[in-house]
């Protein structure tokens, strides 16, 4: 055996150099996955024969990019490698088997700004049909949508999985993927649902080992399909199975973990820096003042002193990001950057007013953000998962917010638990949760109460800070001069 490399931790190795057997990684947050998966592809590459790949899926084309980064840079050969998302790999499967489906040789994939006839609600709810049920009883709109696209040669992203697992039913097909895909790797296994579940299925059989990484406290997609008990029961999906644990987390301040795994009832990671973190509770009486708030604290930590050390603030403007449950709660924050000239940029679905190929249309549905640049970003806590940012702030933290329960929006109360602690472990040293006494929000005023979450969090780990009254207005256009 290899000797184990410096950068690889004993649990990371021995998930490394696991053999004989389908592997289940559970990976908390901070805890080197994708380092791992990467290490581990590596390392079986050169038992492959010359006919014979790895398949890797991830769920964002970000995480596929960063995957064949991190490959490339470890000296790994693409050409016995395809990585991709599951509609990325589902998507070329179609391409090249089109004659054995009932699809037309020139079909395309609908993007949203396509479909026209259909309400929002209607759609989501043929999604979520889609990606939670193998077979869809009689309903009347679900008939209409499938014809409206197959009248244009369309499929949609849930059509590009459903089709792929269809294929697969003819044996040769799946025989000949089996011969070709040794090993198939999949990253955030947490988020799979049973349509995609079954795909591995598929594909897992003749030899072929199935390696899963991912983390069941951090299953936020339910509303989606995703189904979070896939992960519990990975040993009997695909058997035999291990299942070993990474615990160290080289991310977050000692601290904040504490903090985030009280609000997820007890879960404990080992931490690794010996960074000091700060966790910052605020009550605003608005939501207009804790947008001010926020700000402000912009302001200092980019361009004030620091009151320990006298010197000036070393944080810059891509080190921060604000988060929120509802996209509308972002609006009052905006204001409040622009009032005072700082810059930001709001993470959000791309959009194209034309789509001419496949890579373009499987692009609609993420969150695009630019990277390295001076800005803070906002962006929803969904939109946060498997980032990180030395400095976090999460605005609305109140009941009916964290957990949802507002306006005809209900979230899964385990999930909304789990998302709130996305959230929390997006954060490397400073984690600020603010809350509000009165919300505006959908033209209704609301008077709240502080999230449930914030109690189970240990009184010595919080800091308070009170509003200040009548702070002094600041100049927009000495702050920009300051920040150049």
């Amino acid at each position: 055996m290899m000797e184990k490399p410096t950068d690889l931790n004993e649990s990371q190795w021995q998930a490394v150099c696991h053999e004989g057997s389908h592997l289940l990684i559970t990976a908390g947050p901070g805890t080197g996955k994708t380092h791992t998966l990467t290490h581990r592809i590596a390392h079986l590459i050169p038992s492959l024969k010359s006919n014979e790949s790895i398949l890797a899926i991830t769920f964002t084309n970000k995480a596929a990019r960063q995957m064949q980064d991190r490959l490339i840079a470890l000296g790994v050969r693409q050409s016995q490698l395809f990585i991709g998302t599951f509609h990325g790999f589902c998507l070329r499967l179609l391409r090249d088997y089109f004659e054995h489906t009932a699809l037309p040789k020139d079909f395309k994939v609908a993007t949203p700004e396509d479909i026209t006839g259909f309400d929002k609600a209607t759609l989501e709810r043929i999604s979520h049909v889609k990606s939670s049920q193998l077979v869809i009883s009689s309903d009347e709109d679900y008939k209409a949508y499938q014809r409206y696209l197959r009248q244009n040669s369309w499929i949609d992203f849930d059509d590009i999985l459903r089709e792929a697992l269809l294929l697969l039913e003819d044996e040769n097909i799946a025989e000949k993927l089996q011969r070709q895909y040794r090993y198939i790797f999949v990253d955030e296994y947490q988020d799979s649902n049973i349509v995609q579940n079954l795909l591995l299925k598929k594909l897992s059989q003749e030899g072929v080992l199935l390696t899963a990484i991912g983390d069941a406290n951090q299953s936020i997609y339910g509303f989606r399909g995703s189904r979070v008990e896939l992960f519990g029961r990975y040993q009997e999906d695909f058997s035999p199975a291990r299942i070993l644990t990474l615990q160290e987390n080289y991310r977050s301040a000692p601290s904040l973990l504490a903090a985030s795994g009280q609000v997820m009832g007890g879960v404990q990671l080992l931490a690794k820096l010996s960074t000091h973190g700060k966790l910052v509770i605020h009550q605003a009486a608005t939501d207009r003042a804790e947008a001010d708030y926020v700000a402000h604290q912009i302001e200092k930590l980019i361009g004030g002193l620091d009151m320990n050390t006298s010197r000036r603030a070393v944080r810059s403007l891509g080190d921060i990001v604000i988060l929120y449950r509802l996209n509308a709660q972002r609006y009052a924050i905006a204001q409040a950057l622009d009032h005072l000239g700082i810059p930001y940029q709001v993470s959000q679905k791309s959009k194209r007013g034309q789509v001419y190929s496949d890579e373009d249309a499987l692009s609609q549905n993420e969150e695009e953000l630019e990277y390295n640049v001076e800005k803070v970003s906002l962006m929803s806590l969904h939109a946060a998962k498997g980032l990180e940012f030395p400095v976090v702030f999460i605005i609305g933290c109140e009941n009916n917010l964290l957990p949802l329960d507002l306006i005809g929006m209900k979230g899964n109360t385990q999930e909304e638990r789990r998302l709130f602690y996305v959230g929390m472990t997006r954060a490397k040293e400073h984690l600020y949760l603010t809350y509000t006494r009165r919300r505006q929000l959908f033209g209704q005023t609301l008077i709240q109460d502080p999230s449930p979450y914030l109690a189970d969090i240990a009184e010595e780990l919080k800091a308070y800070e009170a509003a200040k009254r009548n702070a002094p207005k600041k100049d927009p256009d000495a702050l920009q001069m300051k920040l150049f």
